[in-house]
């Protein structure tokens, strides 16, 4: 598989509110998207743009140069602004942002983190706006006028550092104005494909080898007790016998076949697993970070760029959450309860103990397409 790595100009687009107008109308949404592709399309070619792939309602592209990305998305809205003048045609409007930095593309997998902050920066552009970031505006400020915004220090989603970005036009908005919307709505999720990367066969034996080893230490522990009635009541005969009376419970096969199926099961559901996930639209990713895990009894404990810890912490058990999240809760439990994820461009990785893993994809499933 060729892998194709470069540093461009990424850009977003969004049809805002497109979700309510799918559901309003489809003929409707239908006719807009064929529309907004007529307009694009050709200014893209002019700017030597390249489609990578439409996202839903949408566009990721990437540019040779911030200054044709930049030009260009002043000329889709622009073009987009000539179009929506003419009664005859559906009013749309679009959102876009642009991000310089590095991209790969690995077979349908779109990964970097240029595509991770163009995508997280598209939603904070205003209605027939761009936002671009520091890093785009200092790139095109001597060659364009740009009229511009710029508000620092913005959180952005699932992303650890902040961001200094740039709105265009420039407006008087309220400072709150910049907060993320959320215009893909559960329901559009759309999977590429969902992959199991977990080695079953490690993952359980190591989960087994542990379970084994507890009930042996557990054994033994419980025979320390009798050696040392026997030392120290000198009757040796008798604490041997108390021995050999325990070991013939083994000779019990069903409770032997019992103990062996919970051992099984138990590693089985303890284990690790591994699962990867790929969105058709990259921008799913924050549906699924938030709406499927958060929503879901997940609390946010660690992030360290693209890589986050959740840890389950069910509303219903909120009395014993308090003494889950404190330093005196053991650590292996806690790491039983514990959901990592990595996320990369339109993929991400999930990994968790087969119980929260399984959950999560069940919840998943009722939801993409």
């Amino acid at each position: 598989m060729s892998i194709d790595r470069k540093l461009a100009a990424i850009m977003f687009t969004d049809i805002v509110g497109f979700t309510k107008i799918m559901g309003d109308d489809e003929t409707t949404a239908l006719s807009i998207l064929a529309s907004q592709q007529s307009l694009i399309n050709t200014l893209v070619k002019e700017h030597k743009g390249n489609i990578i792939k439409k996202t839903g309602d949408g566009f990721l592209i990437d540019f040779p140069s911030t200054v044709e990305a930049v030009e260009c998305a002043t000329q889709m809205q622009d073009s987009i602004r000539a179009y929506n003048a003419s009664d005859d045609n559906h009013e749309f409007h679009i959102r876009i942002g642009i991000h310089l930095g590095d991209i790969v593309i690995l077979g349908d997998d779109i990964l970097g983190d240029g595509v991770n902050i163009a995508s997280r920066i598209e939603p904070l552009a205003s209605p027939d706006g761009i936002c671009i970031t520091d890093a785009v505006y200092q790139s095109v400020k001597s060659t364009l006028k740009l009229d511009a915004e710029r508000i620092d220090e913005v959180d952005l989603k699932h992303i650890d550092d902040k961001y200094t970005i740039y709105k265009l036009p420039k407006q008087s908005d309220k400072e709150d104005d910049y907060q993320q919307t959320n215009d893909n709505h559960i329901t559009k999720i759309e999977i590429n494909s969902l992959v199991n990367e977990t080695n079953i066969q490690k993952a359980f034996f190591k989960v087994f080898t542990i379970l084994v080893c507890i009930m042996f230490l557990g054994f033994i522990v419980g025979l320390i007790p009798f050696f040392i009635r026997g030392i120290l009541n000198e009757d040796f005969t008798r604490a041997l016998y108390k021995l050999n009376g325990i070991t013939h419970l083994f000779d019990n096969q069903p409770r032997v076949i019992l103990w062996t199926v919970c051992i099984i099961i138990g590693s089985f559901l303890l284990s690790k697993w591994v699962y990867k996930i790929q969105f058709k639209d990259i921008r799913n990713v924050s549906s699924i970070l938030d709406t499927l895990i958060l929503n879901y009894g997940y609390e946010i404990v660690k992030q360290s760029k693209n890589r986050i810890e959740y840890l389950h912490l069910p509303k219903q058990y909120f009395f014993m959450n308090f003494f889950t999240k404190s330093k005196f809760h053991p650590k292996f439990l806690t790491e039983m309860n514990i959901l990592r994820v990595q996320y990369d461009g339109n993929t991400i990785r999930i990994k968790g103990m087969f119980y929260h893993v399984k959950r999560l994809l069940w919840k998943l499933k009722k939801h993409y397409k």
